[in-house]
């Protein structure tokens, strides 16, 4: 499953036929379909997979014995070390060919914005985030993971998911205007 998932996120879903994944994993095609009825069921599995490797998101955010500031960058570091070697042309193809698991994909995202909003509302009561409007901050969430998971944005502008979210973080966290000399002084 390792070696599939990951020739599924390199190079996408629709080039292969049980025949190219036999080959692929150096396996005869009847040994293949002893494990698996289908190349649905093996698209399925990697899915699931992957989603489930972001399974500590929500215990990181919960984790009491590190800063609100580090919650928020080993969440989005987990993102981007789980999602860095997906390719644009696997998300298109999922997209395009399975929409029932594209579908998953929305609801993990859904999901995830759940735990964002309980997160920021945590951190605004600790008093370490600033008092911005808690569905602005998971709108802007939202916003991003639906730029992310439209395949055209991303080829249009050659950003990788992983670049995405590194520079996500980075706005996010850093702000996007540079302080002036008169605001690095005065903060001094």
């Amino acid at each position: 499953m390792e070696k599939l998932t990951a020739s599924f996120k390199k190079n996408g879903l629709k080039k292969y036929s049980m025949d190219n994944l036999a080959t692929e994993l150096k396996i005869s095609k009847a040994t293949l379909y002893h494990y698996f009825s289908s190349k649905d069921e093996m698209v399925e599995i990697c899915l699931m997979r992957v989603i489930g490797q972001l399974g500590d998101f929500e215990s990181i955010s919960k984790d009491d014995t590190i800063s609100f500031e580090d919650r928020f960058y080993k969440m989005l570091q987990l993102f981007s070390e789980t999602f860095s070697d997906i390719s644009n042309l696997f998300l298109g193809d999922l997209q395009d060919e399975y929409p029932q698991l594209w579908q998953q994909v929305q609801l993990f995202i859904d999901y995830v914005h759940q735990v964002l909003t309980n997160f920021y509302n945590d951190g605004k009561k600790a008093g370490v985030f600033r008092d911005i409007h808690t569905s602005i901050l998971v709108m802007s969430d939202r916003m991003f993971f639906n730029a992310i998971s439209d395949v055209d944005f991303l080829r249009k502008n050659n950003i990788t998911l992983r670049s995405a979210f590194d520079e996500y973080f980075r706005m996010k966290c850093f702000g996007f205007i540079q302080p002036s000399t008169k605001d690095i002084m005065r903060l001094s």
